[in-house]
């Protein structure tokens, strides 16, 4: 479950997202995961919309700013690449993304395929036309947990579809541009230009605003979690950027005839808005039903810090709110974690950045240890950290850190304490071996043994802060003949104790 504590910390402390508090029916104590519609109110308060001024966003009206993260698989995970391997994440997996990131201190993520999938069985989109129940429910799911914790969500509607390979199998997050295509037999390209096609989008988009949470009874339109609707993740690379700015304000002036209350921000221009061959001009960038302008920032080692500064200058003059919806964090790109901190302290120094989110947020496996990355070969911050190479685990804690460090300078705030580790859950012990399930924000955890669980004071530590979640088993050296149970306790980024799981027998 989500932490009520890390929650109370991202609504009151971060003040990123302030959530009006409305009380449960009386009586109403529904199970984990059972839709309650009338737990939550079905009018929202006006004041939890954010909003825009000019160059500036809004919330309650208050300027705001933030750095957050990218979390891309919570509607979707997509390991391999495929399409037949694509699946909906679990409750446990969306979970502790959720408990992550509130463990970092960020209220706003970014979360791709919420709106985009599209060809595969468990898509929001499995074949032309339709909704899939199923991918509905889970999103009601995570829009409620995501309420919960007081987060903010940036959905695109479309992910980038730029490399779409001839006769190759089509990722269903990625390529959903060319899936459209695909479907009536057009160009990949057609996605932006043809009619028909235009249509088929729209009336997506149309189905999913529409739709009414069986969790909260709100429509997705009239949803305040949501933060702002992107129209794509960096499409139509390659494109004339005329027709490009063309189907974005179609998007946008049709997304605003449905959506009164909500952003919208273009994407499409990101890492192509200043400088660059097929640059947005600056009408381009003023478009009348955008609100933001998205970009994307990997810049190469050695760069200056505020390599941004022209795209951030080029979306200000145009009188619209500029947002980094992606910036990278590893090796590939800064040198050293001073490197990295030098290019978040610029993005702080220009107070003209509304938000900057980091890219890509990794989570525990339902099964113990870490989830992989959620496309093959796609950078993945672990935090409080864990190796995934090229990145050691030294370099991945310095990182997450520097990533979570950013979210409270974005918001003129000092870091809070870490919050203490939930408990985690021990899956199985057998013969004295552990497998676990990990628990968000710890770092590392010990194992305690007792032969009488009945007997208070009767535990012995027989593994001191020796196990983490990149090897999620252990094995006892010393393996009692007669009854035996364990628990294991985690420790926080901090090495500060948490609570420990519930006892498990030995078999």
């Amino acid at each position: 479950m989500i932490f009520p504590r890390l929650a109370a910390a991202a609504s009151i402390l971060l003040a990123i997202a302030p959530v009006a508090a409305t009380p449960a029916r009386a009586g109403a104590a529904p199970p984990a995961f059972a839709p309650s519609p009338s737990a939550m109110a079905t009018q929202p308060d006006p004041r939890d919309y954010i909003t825009r001024a000019d160059t500036s966003l809004l919330t309650q009206g208050n300027p705001l700013r933030f750095g957050g993260i990218n979390v891309s698989w919570l509607g979707l995970r997509d390991d391999t690449g495929h399409l037949a391997d694509a699946r909906i994440p679990t409750s446990y997996e969306v979970e502790d993304a959720l408990n992550t990131v509130l463990a970092m201190g960020i209220g706003t993520i970014r979360v791709l395929s919420l709106g985009a999938s599209a060809g595969c069985a468990q898509c929001l989109q499995s074949s032309p036309g339709e909704l899939n129940p199923d991918a509905l429910k889970h999103i009601d799911r995570v829009l409620k947990l995501a309420r919960d914790a007081g987060l903010k969500l940036i959905i695109p509607l479309a992910g980038p579809g730029n490399n779409c390979a001839a006769g190759s199998a089509l990722d269903p997050v990625y390529d959903t541009p060319c899936i459209f295509a695909r479907w009536r037999d057009k160009p990949d390209a057609e996605f932006y230009n043809d009619a028909g096609l235009r249509a088929d989008f729209m009336h997506f988009v149309d189905l999913l605003l529409h739709h009414v949470n069986a969790e909260t009874g709100l429509a997705y339109k009239d949803d305040p979690t949501i933060m702002a609707w992107e129209n794509c993740d960096g499409c139509g690379a390659g494109l004339d950027s005329k027709l490009l700015a063309d189907w974005t304000e179609f998007v946008g002036q049709a997304i605003k005839a449905i959506d009164k209350s909500h952003l919208y921000e273009n994407g499409a221009f990101a890492g192509r808005i200043a400088g660059a061959p097929g640059a947005a001009t600056p009408q381009q960038l003023a478009l009348p039903s955008v609100d933001i302008v998205g970009d994307r920032v990997a810049p190469p080692q050695g760069a200056p810090p505020g390599g941004f500064a022209d795209a951030l200058q080029a979306v200000t003059k145009a009188g619209r709110v500029y947002v980094i919806d992606e910036y990278s964090w590893t090796p590939a790109h800064f040198a050293s974690t001073d490197d990295l901190q030098a290019f978040q302290g610029a993005i702080v120094k220009y107070r003209g950045i509304a938000g900057a989110l980091a890219s890509d947020l990794g989570a525990h496996a339902e099964d113990g240890g870490f989830l992989p990355p959620a496309r093959p070969g796609r950078a993945t911050l672990y935090f409080p950290g864990t190796a995934a190479p090229p990145i050691d685990l030294d370099a991945m804690q310095a990182r997450a850190r520097a990533v979570r460090r950013f979210s409270y300078r974005m918001i003129d705030m000092v870091p809070i304490a870490f919050a203490q580790a939930d408990a985690p859950k021990i899956i199985s012990v057998v013969h004295g071996n552990l497998r676990w399930r990990g628990s968000a924000g710890a770092l590392k955890y010990s194992i305690e043994r007792t032969d009488d669980v009945s007997l208070q004071g009767s535990w012995k530590v027989v593994c001191d802060q020796c196990a983490t979640d990149a090897n999620p088993t252990w094995q006892d050296p010393s393996v009692p003949t007669g009854p035996a149970w364990y628990r294991i306790t985690p420790y926080n980024a901090n090495l500060h104790i948490g609570i420990p799981s519930d006892p498990v027998a030995n078999k």
